[in-house]
């Protein structure tokens, strides 16, 4: 099965090819089989539609193939990305909603920066006098509280309020007794 995958492309490309010629094949012995019939006195309309309908068969089946690898070759491609295309996909999907479902916006849009990269063009701006000192320490703060992991924060929080409760607790223990 992972020879299949591998080769996935090669394959989709020869069928296209043997269905494409299949076709092309069956569609010229079916015209010459009906010819053969008109002039030799046969069924020429069974011979007709037999003929025909295994072609419209082959046809149906080399478009099938050939929307797979289309797809295939679509999905491999290195689009580029430009937050201009995919502002204007997305809006085209906000307006035809069935398009939505494919995701073009998505596959056009650039990555986000990473906290690296936004470091990065921190400090260059900084570097650059675009930021005073302040704006750069406050962005940098706000940058470093974005990176702290979720699940840090969660765990943090509730060890603040574990011990919160433990501190309300033994204040109302021992409050009753000052009394």
């Amino acid at each position: 099965m992972n020879w299949v995958r591998d080769n996935r492309l090669l394959l989709l490309f020869a069928a296209v090819v043997l269905t494409t010629l299949g076709t092309v094949g069956l569609g010229i012995v079916g015209v010459v089989a009906t010819v053969g019939a008109l002039l030799g006195g046969g069924a020429v309309v069974q011979t007709f539609a037999g003929f025909l309908l295994g072609t419209l068969l082959l046809v149906g089946v080399d478009i099938v193939f050939s929307v797979a690898l289309v797809r295939a070759l679509a999905r491999r491609a290195s689009v580029p990305k430009s937050q201009r295309v995919a502002g204007r996909l997305d809006r085209l999907e906000s307006v035809v909603p069935p398009l939505a479902s494919l995701g073009l916006s998505d596959v056009f849009a650039p990555p986000e920066p990473t906290i690296e990269e936004r470091h990065e063009a921190l400090t260059r701006r900084y570097v650059e006098g675009e930021l005073s000192e302040a704006e750069y320490e406050r962005e940098l703060q706000a940058l470093l509280g974005e990176d702290e992991d979720p699940e840090t924060e969660l765990q943090a929080d509730a060890d603040i309020e574990t011990e919160l409760s433990r501190t309300t607790t033994t204040d109302t223990e021992y409050e009753p007794a000052r009394e």
